[in-house]
């Protein structure tokens, strides 16, 4: 069910004068929490949202980082959206779903809300190797369309493999999207076959080649894997990413 955004739902954190306030009229849903509000245009704004996240504060903040906590740090965990909002009307464009496997498990991503700096998520104003509050829709221009209207969330399961999506606002489209990456891949036991994803190893953590593409490899070789060697541009056409993976050695 889905109802007018009521006084007591506070906002946890904002990031800019358009954030959205208490008694604000989004209408989002039952038990909606804002984390974050970045405008993109004067008449367009991304939002960031929870629905009745639960807090999960690090048991030894003293304790070094354990490989999946550089992606967490203290976490809120729930159902999580983004969406493109008119913050002079209060009107919801479209909402996109955020999972860790999109339309795949549980309806839940964790958002850091303290974290250190020296990893994947932006926090200022703290020295290095501390925590502090990350900005998560940190914008930039990923797509080399010269707009920096995209973010990326990081998912690390453990130490090797770092799940990465973008999320953005599609001026054409008129909608906040997730982009995807189609990929042409040749695996270490040289069959060929595509795939079309929302979230991609490594990809938006890697320094780019060129405004809008990527040139890199992650070595799985000492635990039993491939050696993975992606290129990958964007399509503007196709408002996507696309390139090839070519897998080698492994067992």
């Amino acid at each position: 069910m889905k109802i007018t955004l009521l006084l007591a739902c506070v906002c946890l954190s904002t990031t800019s004068a358009f954030a959205t306030s208490a008694g604000e009229e989004y209408k989002l849903a039952d038990g909606a929490i804002i984390i974050e509000t970045q405008p993109v245009t004067p008449n367009r704004s991304l939002i960031l949202w929870m629905v009745r996240p639960t807090k999960h504060p690090r048991d030894t903040p003293a304790d070094p980082y354990t490989c999946p906590e550089y992606t967490r740090g203290s976490y809120y965990s729930g159902a999580t959206r983004v969406s493109l909002v008119d913050p002079r009307t209060r009107k919801v464009i479209n909402t996109v779903k955020i999972s860790q496997e999109l339309g795949e498990g549980a309806d839940e991503f964790d958002i850091p809300y303290n974290i250190r700096s020296d990893h994947y998520y932006r926090v200022e104003g703290v020295p290095k190797e501390t925590e502090g509050t990350p900005t998560i829709m940190w914008l930039r221009d990923y797509n080399g369309d010269g707009k920096a209207w995209e973010f990326a969330l990081f998912d690390a399961q453990a130490c090797m493999g770092l799940a990465t999506t973008l999320i953005g606002y599609s001026e054409r489209q008129d909608k906040v999207i997730q982009y995807q990456t189609h990929l042409v891949v040749n695996d270490s036991k040289r069959k060929r076959s595509t795939t079309t994803e929302y979230w991609t190893d490594y990809l938006f953590s890697e320094k780019r080649a060129s405004p809008d593409s990527w040139k890199y490899e992650i070595d799985y070789r000492g635990r039993g894997g491939s050696l993975d060697k992606y290129e990958i541009h964007y399509d503007k056409q196709a408002e996507r990413f696309e390139g090839k993976l070519v897998q080698t050695g492994g067992e």
